[in-house]
């Protein structure tokens, strides 16, 4: 009997604990010192418990990593975080995502003050071993932030790195930063950031303020990060299973997505571009934004996919203005180009000769808009200069004998 009430206390226990776990949605149990209140820790910030944690730990620290912490505050001294509205998404930004979709999001590496780093793919990250800034002197670590910040319109938002590469000597870690933020640190080993590291701890701000937060995370394993932007919450997964939440109060930030190694390694992040491997994720579609946009691209150049081409351009069907002609009265029929009918009119109007001919020439026309036709052409001719007075008579005289 003692035996079998043993069982049934037993398989009570695990029942229990089962349903504990599906309510939690597979989650992991954490200490109590999680999720951390990041408001609260900003308020620390220059006070006198802050700052003898930091020297506390700068004096017990590696020197080399004690050299790195300073070299960091130096840089955040002469590069301070700029406000949130700095680093909004822009109107254009918000247009490119909505042409792109989650492929407007993508890595750039700093290759001027970091070349340690290359990305491949806009999405996938290669870390050179030794480079500038791994050594712990140097900063610890090389880093590399997204283009753009973390949306904040939806309730989640959600992405995963993939450790395609990791040797066990190198400490990966993934997490969010504000701008600007030094390419030697990783995230959460300066102020304004956070981060969940291979070695199982999570860490904000400084070094010293790492705490041990979930399971090492090794070569081919998928660590998710997710972002509640109305509460400011950060969670983290690994492969597909929820650690809960680590950090709440994040309010008034632009967050984005960075990933750091301090030695070689090759990561792979989803935007969302792919499904995730948080099942939760891809029902409810947390990607950072759809992975077709929206909006259509312009068409291609040099392709006619239902497309009209033009074999040859014309003209409008209105009819073309005509040349304007030389006037009538200017002829090859006297060297002069005077035309002898003009002469013979003149002639027969000023003489009142009654032998002009029964039937009159037509009258030319007009030498101008502002002429009327029965002007005399000679005086038109006088003024130009083109005949002599003594001409004209002749002329005359020439016409009332042909007449």
């Amino acid at each position: 009997m003692m035996f079998l009430a043993f069982i049934v206390f037993f398989v009570g226990v695990s029942l229990v604990s089962c349903l504990v776990a599906l309510r939690s949605g597979g989650a992991i149990a954490l200490g109590d010192d999680w999720p951390v209140d990041m408001v609260r820790e900003e308020a620390r910030e220059g006070r006198s418990s802050h700052r003898t944690a930091a020297q506390s730990w700068i004096d017990n620290a590696d020197p080399g990593e004690a050299a790195g912490y300073a070299r960091a505050c130096a840089w955040l001294a002469q590069n301070p975080q700029e406000p949130a509205r700095n680093t909004d998404i822009t109107m254009l930004q918000f247009l490119n995502i909505q042409e792109k979709g989650v492929s407007a999001w993508c890595f750039e590496p700093p290759y001027e003050a970091n070349p340690s780093v290359l990305v491949t793919g806009r999405t996938e990250i290669t870390f050179l071993p030794d480079g500038p800034g791994m050594s712990p002197a140097e900063g610890g670590a090389c880093s590399v932030q997204s283009n753009l910040p973390l949306p904040k319109i939806n309730e989640v938002y959600y992405w995963e790195t993939k450790m395609f590469s990791k040797p066990e000597s190198t400490r990966v870690t993934v997490g969010v930063s504000t701008r600007p933020y030094p390419s030697f640190r990783a995230p959460g080993q300066t102020r304004f950031s956070l981060g969940y590291s291979s070695d199982g701890c999570a860490c904000f701000n400084h070094p010293f303020n790492a705490r041990s937060f979930g399971p090492e995370f090794l070569q081919g394993d998928v660590i998710g990060v997710g972002y509640r932007p109305r509460s400011g919450t950060i969670f983290f997964t690994r492969n597909g299973k929820r650690l809960g939440e680590a950090f709440t109060g994040l309010h008034g930030y632009n967050l984005f997505p960075t990933v750091a190694a301090d030695g070689a390694a090759e990561v792979h992040v989803n935007f969302g571009q792919a499904g995730f491997v948080f099942i939760e994720a891809n029902v409810i579609k947390w990607g950072l934004a759809p992975m077709v946009g929206t909006l259509a691209p312009p068409p291609a150049y040099g392709q006619d996919k239902g497309s009209i081409l033009i074999a040859r351009g014309s003209s409008s069907s209105r009819p073309r203005s005509p040349m304007p002609s030389a006037p009538p009265y200017f002829s090859a029929e006297r060297p002069g180009g005077i035309r002898m009918d003009t002469f013979v009119a003149e002639s027969n109007r000023d003489a009142g000769s009654s032998s002009a001919p029964s039937t009159p020439a037509a009258s030319p026309p007009p030498y101008s808009p502002a002429l009327p036709p029965t002007e005399s052409r000679w005086g038109l001719a006088s003024m130009l200069g083109l005949f002599r007075s003594d001409e004209r008579a002749h002329d005359i005289e020439a016409g009332a004998s042909r007449a």
